[in-house]
């Protein structure tokens, strides 16, 4: 090989070396490639492994695995005209088949999102938002729920033909506005306010309640008490009676029983034998005699 064909052969050596390591490539597990040769789209994307190819194409990598962009403090109108601020989460992921269409009509993962998901995404939330009737509800689980599942039904029939395939929505930090977070935390005071002097009222009824058995409980005592003594002035007035009745009643048979023969029979029975020593005699002005004692 003479001195001009030794950089020839090197040229062509470096250029068949270049031609070798761009003949083939490899693509990372839960991804895949999208071929282009001149600005023509391969209509078939090179899935996970190693892939010997053309080395004039040029090749442009989509993420397929599961994917979760999250746009913050998104301002959400309800139909009292006030924006409750709140953070909406997406989990998608792209469908693999159809990488090579995306990349043609769209691009890559980011114009994706920025194309067609962000858009999307506040359009349906200004759309969710005209059916809660006051901002507030926004904290109601209920309407979360009912919020959630219009969001991932307009996402998915919207984003479907678009190649992307979403599995859920989130919402996140939900802020009233500020109107609005004053007038509830003036409500909770004086909820609970009123929860205090309720209990307060009840303690005090309690009280009430209180001091009124105490008193039908010394009104019942007196009452009581007075129908004790009643009871025993009545035994008394009865025992009195009663022993009233027996001496009106043994004087009754005593002033029956008393006689001329019965009184002349106890002055016998008592007389000591001796004579009286004073007589009287009959008449109003009768003489009174000492006679003498008989030894």
């Amino acid at each position: 090989m003479n001195k001009t064909q030794a950089p020839i052969a090197a040229i062509i050596a470096i250029i068949v070396l270049l031609i070798a390591m761009n003949s083939y490539i490899t693509v990372k597990a839960g991804h895949n490639k999208v071929a282009t040769l001149f600005g023509n789209v391969s209509s078939k994307a090179y899935g996970e492994g190693f892939h010997i190819v053309n080395p004039l194409l040029s090749f442009h990598v989509f993420d397929l695995r599961q994917l979760t962009y999250t746009w913050d403090k998104v301002q959400v109108p309800s139909q009292d005209k006030l924006k409750t601020s709140m953070d909406i989460s997406v989990t998608f992921r792209i469908d693999g088949a159809r990488t090579p269409k995306i990349f043609q009509e769209t691009g890559n993962l980011e114009d994706v999102v920025t194309k067609h998901i962000t858009p999307k995404v506040r359009s349906l939330l200004r759309e969710a938002g005209k059916t809660v009737s006051q901002s507030q509800d926004f904290y109601i689980d209920s309407v979360q729920q009912e919020l959630q599942l219009y969001m991932e039904d307009g996402l998915r029939s919207y984003l479907e033909k678009k190649g992307v395939i979403v599995e859920a929505v989130l919402f996140r930090d939900i802020t009233l506005p500020q109107v609005v977070t004053s007038a509830v935390i003036q409500t909770k005071e004086r909820q609970e306010q009123l929860e205090r002097e309720k209990a307060q009222l009840k303690i005090v009824e309690q009280q009430a309640q209180q001091q009124v058995k105490q008193a039908e409980a010394r009104e019942q005592a007196a009452v009581s008490d007075a129908n004790a003594k009643r009871t025993q002035a009545d035994a008394e007035a009865y025992r009195i009676l009663k022993e009233a009745e027996a001496q009106a009643n043994a004087n009754k048979v005593l002033a029956l029983s008393v006689t001329t023969e019965l009184i002349k029979y106890n002055s016998v029975q008592r007389w000591n034998g001796k004579y009286p020593q004073t007589l009287f005699s009959g008449d109003a002005g009768g003489v009174i005699l000492s006679l003498p004692e008989i030894k």
